[in-house]
């Protein structure tokens, strides 16, 4: 519903996250890894639930295990660089990459255990384990943008505007009832919910545009996360 207003002009919403990634990643020790703290904020979850999607989740606790592989793959100097030469969305990237650390951790422990023939057979998910990564990718984009988009509204002291684009967008409540909690009237919280709205759909996209989406895909990237993650 949010997402599926008519999209504001192209230069309202620049590449700034993906120009940023690029940036940095060329630059200090401590911007690197800010860009580092990104990833893992974004993607934890969707790594998350792709590895409890595998057969290989008798590996260990979750959270352990992604954890165990950011500290190994993004600690590489060139996993970044090499992502950006790969042409691929940073979610596949890390998607393959997980994949084929969750390979070595297998190899591992069958060679130090010399349990072969003892590991347990589990039955993978009814989804695929990449569908589950991309309704688990989608969720986090929506989490990370809400939590950006709050804090862009604190600083510019749209608190109410915020507040009102809440109450109506997520927790379905009219425009009618909202302006009488704000104290405005319901034309006037249409349009500071809509203020709002815009820093929503800009941290949106340039969370999208950090995964590696062209700007003139990103409208359609969006109705594509949605339908994953209503599904």
């Amino acid at each position: 519903m949010i997402v599926e207003e008519k999209p504001a002009r192209r230069d309202v919403f620049p590449s700034t996250q993906r120009t940023w990634i690029d940036r940095t990643l060329g630059s200090s020790e401590a911007d690197r890894n800010e860009v580092n703290r990104h990833i893992m904020t974004v993607y934890a979850l969707p790594l998350r639930v792709y590895f409890l999607g595998t057969r290989a989740r008798w590996l260990g606790d979750p959270d352990d295990i992604v954890a165990g592989f950011f500290a190994d793959r993004l600690a590489r100097p060139g996993f970044l660089d090499d992502w950006r030469r790969s042409g691929l969305r940073l979610r596949r990237w890390l998607m393959n990459a997980f994949s084929f650390y969750l390979s070595e951790l297998q190899r591992g422990h069958r060679r130090d255990q010399r349990t072969a023939g003892t590991v347990p057979d589990l039955a993978a998910s009814d989804a695929s384990p990449e569908r589950l990564m991309d309704r688990a990718f989608g969720e986090s984009i929506v989490t990370e943008a809400l939590r950006v988009a709050q804090a862009e509204c604190m600083a510019k002291e749209l608190a109410s505007h915020w507040g009102i684009f809440v109450r109506h967008a997520y927790d379905g409540v009219r425009y009618e009832a909202v302006a009488e909690e704000f104290g405005v009237s319901a034309a006037r919280a249409a349009v500071m919910a809509r203020t709002a709205a815009r820093h929503f759909r800009k941290a949106v996209r340039d969370l999208l545009q950090s995964d590696g989406a062209e700007d003139g895909a990103v409208d359609d990237e969006i109705r594509a996360l949605l339908e994953i993650v209503e599904s």
